[in-house]
């Protein structure tokens, strides 16, 4: 048996027969170390083992307020209760990775890159109201409004909580009888559709009534549609891949763009203003305090700001950033220059080092000159083992 009294960490980088006893402490640095931890005075312990608690668990764990969320039984996401009870949430979501966000409201997101969600652990709902696919058929018949040409538009509001979605526009059709008559409007169920209506020959639509059988008529005055559409050109989310919250907004990595949605409305996205693009893949989306570090299968960027439109965007490293690789750190447990780190911060792969980011938008190469990779995606978390900060990565 061989023993080793003190960790002086690990050095994949030079050749095993190049491996020199440290000045300081003469012990020689390790290749590899596995399934080992590392204790307060640097001794090396053996890694505790597990307990199976559900045999038919994938890869897609994850920590929601008050419940697991895990693709089981083949791709079948499911809600496990602290008891281990289980509930279905959708069923063949796949095998694919699936991204997680946990909200404010105690919901979480799921989307695997086709198909995305919200669930509060009982029941799921899609990310956001579908727009309207269908506008009908109008009939002009006799009523009170103004002769001219009218546009209208139509929205899906969901019943369970009264969520409108974005609306789908109508061209100018004149009405010269004073009312109209709409048919063929698509019906969703669980959902009513609002009906917005202009005035003549106007551009701007205001509240008309809603329908929840598929047909609508308007035969009053002009002065009684006042209330406007909130959510003009507004969309529901994209099926996406990385995904957090930050400063009120969810943020979602659809290929190589970065969406945001409206603040405190997560399930409205404005894809006209609300996006960053990059030059490749996003494969990070880890917010601190002062803005958020990006990465991207090129580089790893920092966009420094609090508002989203304002964002300044730094180029930090170049090299790609490791898929699944970005956890959030308390800076006071990373080094940063002669002392520690402070508010929210990160640890990544990038560049095939370990490597810290602040919230100033400083980055430290970890392991440089002493441990590499070449792993392309993890599943990756941080804990506290004892009074020992660890950073886990599972290539995946």
């Amino acid at each position: 048996m061989l023993t080793f009294k003190e960790f002086n960490g690990i050095n994949n980088v030079l050749p095993a027969e190049r491996l020199i006893p440290a000045p300081r402490t003469g012990i020689t640095p390790l290749a590899t170390a596995t399934n080992v931890d590392v204790g307060i005075d640097r001794e090396l312990r053996r890694r505790s083992g597990y307990s199976e608690v559900l045999a038919t668990c994938h890869k897609n764990l994850w920590q929601a307020d008050g419940f697991m969320l895990a693709t089981v039984d083949g791709g079948d996401l499911t809600a496990i209760a602290p008891n281990a009870a289980r509930t279905l949430i959708y069923p063949s979501l796949g095998i694919a990775r699936v991204w997680y966000c946990n909200l404010p409201d105690g919901r979480t997101t799921f989307s695997n890159g086709l198909i995305c969600g919200i669930t509060d652990g009982a029941t799921a709902t899609a990310w956001g109201v579908p727009t309207p696919t269908a506008l009908g058929a109008l009939t002009d018949v006799a009523g009170a409004l103004y002769p001219g040409d009218y546009q209208y538009q139509l929205t899906h509001v969901r019943l369970s909580d009264g969520i409108e979605g974005g609306p789908l526009y109508s061209n100018p059709i004149p009405v010269a009888s004073g009312g109209i008559v709409l048919t063929g409007l698509p019906v969703i169920a669980g959902h009513k559709t609002n009906v917005y209506i202009t005035g003549a020959n106007g551009d701007a639509a205001f509240f008309a009534g809603s329908t929840v059988n598929g047909a609508f008529s308007y035969t009053d005055t002009n002065d009684k549609l006042v209330m406007p559409c909130r959510t003009e050109f507004l969309s529901p989310a994209p099926a996406g891949t990385v995904t957090a919250l930050w400063r009120s907004r969810v943020l979602i990595a659809v290929g190589s763009v970065l969406y945001a949605s409206r603040p405190n409305q997560w399930e409205l996205f404005d894809f006209r203003s609300d996006f960053k693009q990059f030059t490749a893949p996003i494969t990070l989306v880890q917010p601190v305090d002062g803005g958020v570090w990006v990465g991207t299968e090129k580089e790893l960027a920092f966009l420094a700001g609090t508002e989203f439109d304002k964002l300044v965007y730094t180029p930090k490293i170049a090299g790609a950033t490791v898929l699944g690789s970005g956890v959030e750190v308390r800076g006071e447990l990373l080094a940063q220059g002669e002392g520690a780190g402070q508010g929210r911060a990160m640890v990544c792969i990038a560049d095939r080092v370990l490597v810290s980011g602040f919230s100033d938008g400083d980055v430290v190469r970890i392991t440089e000159g002493r441990y590499e990779t070449a792993v392309t995606e993890v599943a990756a978390t941080f804990r506290m083992v004892g009074r020992i900060p660890q950073y886990i990565a599972v290539p995946q």
